[in-house]
């Protein structure tokens, strides 16, 4: 019996080069619609820069947190809500990602995603006050949105036999290249031109995108006349909102926000409850009967709350507490952040070929320790050390995430495949409002309770820095020992699977010479 992990991307992935006839055969296309050689590589890259502008267009308001409140004289909580509002909308147009790929078709959703990112980023630049820049922000996050789940369901479909792990690390890492870049070129753009230059690049890369996506996107699955749920784009929309919300207000109003919580949690299992009830789903839940699938999962939104942290946490701190221009800021962060672009190559080349132990603990370790050194660190203001620490957080959330997707998604028979990428998509945005909503709530909390008392703004967000620091290591702590025992179950299974395809082999004969 072949190895499951294996088998899975074999089945995902169309072979380079000559015949596609398998890979037509299962995505329910035809020869003609699947691209070969120079052609499918075209379009891989060009799926990898949709991600990298997707990417960019996430992070883009992570270091210019501190810039909204003072530009807009609001709290940090409100302030929040760009990225908040944000990864609420791309969460809820991830869930309708499959359904739309099925109905329109990869070129009508990728330049739809273009054009969306365009307008808002136009809006962004143009924007007359905090309620339009935020509006901007919304309709950008439907390219993150569509993107995600669609760029890796098109990765998985034309990645060539057994490369499937690989093409999604470097997935990762040209995500993880974007993230880079953004605080460096916000920070500068923040210091020399203002809030509003941030929608700049984003204006520039849609209008290439759209251009190249004109000539060289194909549309490679069968079309299907499928509908669109519009009650459960309302569930998800409304039960989202009302948890994000509940938990960025948690340290500041605490009964009304649990109020708010439990109310958003009722709604989301309306949604879940509908999706088993209605004959086309918004977003397939069958993935999640499939045990590797779910605590895959749970550990990755566990990492990715880490790494959320770091992204908008840690500017604060250099920003409030360390007295650093956005600018300077950025710069810190590039190389950290380059550091996770590095480790995720690396990690999809050993996934590949020795499956996730030990890379996954030691990703969670790395994560672990290096919290630590951040809280140990940051309460003395030695930013250097810090950032070096942070460096190896990013180290570890390589290590940890693209392993940890490309497992996940082996786990699925391919007929779910591309509802399981949409799963992990909606759970990675998820994943980011959770974090987002309780750090930088906690946070902002801290910091105006202590301006109020009389701290001086450093103090006050030094103070929200550690205490947020704590609860993360708490989390991490959690997520280090569950990967052990996960990953220590998934090394078995797969030395079991090596064992059994052993045993069935037959033994090859040799001629002795005459």
């Amino acid at each position: 019996m072949a190895c499951a992990h294996e088998d899975a991307k074999s089945k995902a992935a169309a072979p380079a080069g000559a015949s596609v006839t398998g890979a037509s055969a299962r995505n329910g296309t035809t020869p003609a619609e699947m691209p070969t050689g120079r052609a499918m590589w075209v379009m891989v890259a060009l799926m990898f820069g949709s991600n990298l502008l997707a990417s960019f267009n996430q992070s883009l308001m992570n270091i210019a947190l501190d810039q909204v409140s003072a530009d807009f004289h609001v709290t940090l909580s409100l302030a929040n809500w760009m990225v908040l509002g944000f990864t609420i909308v791309a969460a809820t147009t991830i869930t309708m990602a499959a359904s739309l790929l099925k109905r329109f078709g990869i070129r009508k959703v990728m330049m739809f995603g273009y054009a969306a990112s365009l307008a808002g980023s136009l809006l962004g630049f143009f924007a007359w006050d905090l309620w339009s820049m935020m509006a901007g922000r919304l309709i950008q996050a439907l390219t993150v949105g569509l993107f995600f789940p669609v760029v890796t369901s098109v990765i998985l479909t034309l990645a060539p036999q057994g490369k499937s792990g690989f093409m999604l690390s470097v997935n990762s890492g040209v995500i993880g290249i974007g993230l880079a870049f953004a605080p460096l070129v916000a920070g500068s753009l923040l210091t020399y031109a203002g809030l509003r230059s941030l929608f700049l690049i984003p204006i520039v890369v849609s209008i290439v995108l759209l251009v190249l996506g004109f000539f060289f996107l194909h549309d490679i699955y069968e079309r299907q006349d499928r509908p669109i749920d519009a009650p459960s784009v309302g569930l998800s929309f409304v039960g989202l909102g009302l948890l994000i919300y509940g938990l960025n207000e948690l340290t500041r109003d605490t009964l009304p926000s649990l109020g708010f919580m439990a109310a958003g949690l009722v709604v989301i299992g309306a949604f879940v409850w509908r999706q088993f009830r209605i004959k086309d789903p918004l977003l397939n839940l069958t993935p999640m009967q499939h045990p590797r699938f779910v605590v895959g999962e749970v550990l990755m939104m566990l990492g990715y709350m880490g790494s959320i942290y770091m992204s908008l946490l840690v500017p604060l701190y250099l920003e409030g507490t360390a007295g650093q221009t956005a600018f300077a800021a950025g710069c810190f962060l590039a190389v950290p952040i380059l550091c996770y672009a590095a480790s995720c190559f690396v990690s999809g080349r050993i996934e590949d070929s020795h499956g996730i132990w030990p890379l996954v603990p030691v990703g969670f370790g790395l994560l672990l320790v290096a919290f630590i050194g951040m809280e140990i660190t940051s309460s003395r203001e030695l930013v250097i050390a810090m950032m070096v620490c942070v460096a190896f957080s990013y180290v570890g959330v390589g290590l940890v995430f693209p392993t940890l997707k490309a497992v996940d998604l082996g786990a699925l028979p391919q007929a779910v495949a591309a509802h399981g990428s949409s799963i992990h998509s909606t759970l990675v945005q998820i994943a980011g409002s959770l974090g987002s909503a309780l750090f930088v709530g906690i946070m902002s909390a801290d910091a105006d309770r202590l301006m109020a008392a009389g701290a001086s703004k450093a103090q006050a967000y030094a103070a929200g820095f550690s205490h947020t620091l704590f609860i993360d290591i708490g989390i991490l702590a959690v997520a280090f020992i569950v990967s052990i025992v996960f990953a220590r179950v998934m090394r078995k299974q797969r030395q079991q699977r090596s064992a059994d395809a052993q045993t069935m082999t037959p033994p090859a004969t040799t001629s002795s010479p005459q």
